[in-house]
């Protein structure tokens, strides 16, 4: 009775051990796992829409939002919509044209009214079913373009979901074979402690020694349980495979994302990062455990602290520039912090450009438009009745009226270029003869000597090119060394096989191009002068033109300063 008692009593307390810590482990991995997740994808989806909202602000005031969601990559499920404040949809990346005019009012949506409410903050976060694509998502709403539309990007928690329900059925696995393992293992220590205890009966109350020594009941009893313990172990390490897959998917998934994403804990020491977060800040290939002071400047660190919750931008210098959007929020229970990064650089570069853009058009146009306006009232003012007068005034009229015709045309053929709506006609070209005619006619219009351009190319040497786009590129290039070249200069064309390639070099031995210009020689309106070359008669677009089509071509453009003086301008061309 005392034996089965005390056997009964060690299996039992066995079993209700293994069976509290399994249970206990199970529900806090289940609540950081899930609140870790959720926290880093509201993250997530919050800079995404500020991406968005920022956009917009670029955007024109007359454009088609659909067209305008459909541009962004949007990645897996995520779901980009745009609504306007009195609750109208007017974009959606996951609804058809019918579906859209089924939910076209989403005024009444949580997420919606939050957003455009006065007390809300800068955005809305709620986790609703939607019925438009009937899915449970995770919604961040916010409002842009001033207030007249709330940008919202959803993403469904299916995933999430999913991950979670595999973790409960790993842990009921490994729960119930822990238990059966701890239930086998417990029977086998309980009966083998009970059987020496009743051989130590057995002896005392015998009154002679026994004749034969037993058998260790060790080996009796492993022997007969042994295929169970080899089943147990197999399926333990079936489990622990099944841990790691689901580690390394969920590791998989956080190195494809395009956000850096980096978490630390309370005594900011890293405990996980991502490829992109390496990449973007320089740090260590496996940076955990690490301090951040270590990988980060100490301003940045302190800075990143105290604007938990808030979005703001930083610069780095290395590896290479860029500008980082960085969000910081605070890990449930106060255990440390989550960081989003996300490289802006591009979008800021486009802001700048788009600024620079504005302001060089109005620039080239205030002069002619001046010009016309000054000479036009002259003429009304009584200077048409002399003819001397009227005629000099006239003419001023119509050179200013010609410089804007081509600066408007330059516009619109540099617009259609870098949209790609220029259909080019690509096939095997003589390049003698589209250099002959474009030397003729650029030496007649400049009204020069056909001595100053000379060329020396092969007769027998073709491209692949758009015979039009190609003498385009070269009369650019002749006119822009004329201009900027001198008053004698002499231009020389060269062409040349390099492999699959030929390289047409256009030389000049005028003053050259500064090296600091060199790199941005080719953008839009950028004079290498102090000031702007207005004489000249050029619109600032020309070599941004050769460069398109040269691209448009599968071929390179640059420039280079030309030994003794001068420049060389080259594109290469099939």
């Amino acid at each position: 009775m005392f034996l089965s008692s005390f056997r009964s009593r060690l299996f039992v307390i066995s079993v209700t051990l293994l069976a509290v810590f399994v249970a206990g482990v199970g529900i806090y991995l289940h609540q950081v796992l899930r609140t870790w997740t959720v926290a880093v994808i509201e993250e997530d989806l919050q800079v995404r829409a500020q991406l968005v909202a920022d956009a917009l602000e670029l955007a024109p005031e007359e454009m088609d939002y659909q067209k305008f969601v459909d541009t962004f990559d949007v990645v897996d499920d995520q779901r980009i919509t745009i609504v306007a404040k009195d609750g109208t949809l007017l974009a959606d990346t996951h609804l058809s044209v019918t579906q859209r005019q089924q939910y076209a009012d989403f005024i009444a949506r949580p997420e919606v009214v939050d957003a455009l409410s006065e007390e809300s903050g800068t955005h809305s976060v709620t986790r609703r079913y939607s019925e438009s694509i009937d899915q449970e998502m995770l919604n961040v709403a916010l409002p842009a373009a001033g207030g007249e539309v709330v940008v919202r990007v959803s993403v469904p928690l299916r995933e999430l979901e999913e991950v979670i329900a595999g973790l409960h059925a790993l842990l009921i696995i490994g729960g119930v074979i822990g238990i059966a393992g701890t239930i086998l293992i417990s029977g086998i220590a309980s009966r083998l402690m009970s059987q020496i205890l009743q051989d130590v009966l057995d002896r005392a109350r015998a009154d002679e020694a026994l004749k034969a020594a037993p058998r260790p009941l060790s080996q009796t009893l492993f022997s007969t349980h042994d295929n169970s313990l080899r089943a147990v172990t197999e399926a333990l390490e079936d489990t622990l495979e099944e841990l790691a897959e689901q580690r390394n998917r969920f590791r998989a998934v956080l190195n494809g994302m395009d956000e850096g994403v980096l978490a630390t804990d309370d005594e900011l020491r890293i405990t996980l990062s991502n490829r992109t977060v390496r990449q973007l800040l320089g740090l260590h290939a496996e940076p955990e455990g690490r301090l951040l002071s270590e990988s980060l400047s100490v301003e940045l660190v302190e800075l990143l602290v105290e604007r938990t919750g808030e979005s703001f931008e930083f610069e780095v210098s290395e590896p290479t520039p860029r500008r980082i959007q960085v969000g910081a929020t605070r890990r449930p229970e106060d255990t440390g912090y989550i960081f989003v990064f996300h490289d802006v650089t591009t979008l800021r570069h486009l802001e700048s450009l788009r600024r620079d853009f504005v302001a060089n058009v109005s620039h080239e146009l205030r002069t002619p438009v001046a010009v016309i306006q000054a000479n036009s009232q002259t003429l009304l003012n009584g200077a048409i009745d002399s003819p001397k007068h009227a005629r000099s005034f006239t003419e001023g009229i119509y050179r200013n009226s010609r410089r804007l015709g081509r600066l408007v045309a330059d516009l619109l053929d540099l617009a259609r270029l870098e949209a790609g709506e220029t259909d080019l006609n690509l096939q095997d070209t003589r390049l003698t003869d589209v250099l002959c005619r474009v030397v003729d006619d650029v030496t007649a219009f400049a009204d020069v000597d056909e001595s100053v351009i000379t060329h020396n190319v092969d007769s027998g040497l073709e491209v692949r090119a758009d015979s039009e786009a190609l003498g385009q590129v070269v009369g650019n290039l002749l006119e822009n060394a004329l201009k900027y070249g001198g008053d004698d200069v002499q231009i020389v064309v060269n062409a040349y096989r390099d492999e699959d390639q030929v390289v047409v070099e256009v030389i000049d031995d005028g003053p050259g191009v500064p090296e600091e210009h060199r790199r941005r020689i080719f953008e839009r309106f950028h004079r290498v002068e102090e000031g702007r070359m207005t004489k000249s008669g050029g619109t600032g677009l020309g070599l941004s033109i050769v460069k398109h089509l040269v691209k448009a071509m599968d071929g390179e453009v640059g420039c280079r300063e030309r030994c003794g003086g001068g420049a060389v301008f080259w594109f290469t061309l099939p």
